[in-house]
């Protein structure tokens, strides 16, 4: 994008009369802001990938508080919140480093959901913490503190 960005400025700038340098300044400014707020389409391959602003506010609280309660334990390390996209809209995935019983270094992703119906706030998937001995030592603190606990996910619909 970098690249495109500057040929495309260099050729609307090179034939463009030059008043005072300042002018010219100003006028690449007003430029930039304008091909940057346009609804150019991006070009095949570059997405805009999700971020935190997209997660529903009570749902990144629930990622926020997993984390502090994974930061906690000793041995976790590399605890940190990206932000994924699916069909239902963005949502945070908490991802964590920890050692298991023979000293081997684990990592953990799980993707938290607001799930309507559900037994606790917020769900993630069961499977993601399937033979993790950290993960299942951690569920009812996040129950009890973040109201987060494991679900069965699917992308098939229910009967």
């Amino acid at each position: 994008m970098k690249i495109m960005l500057d040929q495309c400025v260099r050729r609307d700038f090179r034939s463009a009369p030059v008043y005072k340098s300042t002018f010219r300044g100003i006028a690449l400014i007003a430029s930039l802001q304008l091909l940057l707020t346009s609804s150019v389409a991006l070009p095949a391959g570059i997405e805009s990938s999700p971020s935190v602003r997209d997660v529903p506010h009570s749902l990144m609280q629930a990622a926020e508080c997993m984390a502090g309660v994974a930061r906690a334990v000793p041995g976790v390390t590399d605890v940190q919140i990206t932000v994924s996209t699916g069909s239902g809209g963005a949502y945070p995935v908490l991802e964590f480093r920890s050692l298991d019983a023979f000293g081997r270094r684990r990592f953990t992703e799980l993707s938290l959901f607001e799930i309507s119906g559900a037994n606790d706030a917020y769900v993630f998937d069961k499977a993601d913490i399937e033979g993790d001995p950290v993960a299942n030592r951690l569920v009812p603190e996040w129950r009890r503190r973040c109201q987060a606990g494991p679900g069965v996910i699917s992308s098939e619909p229910g009967p």
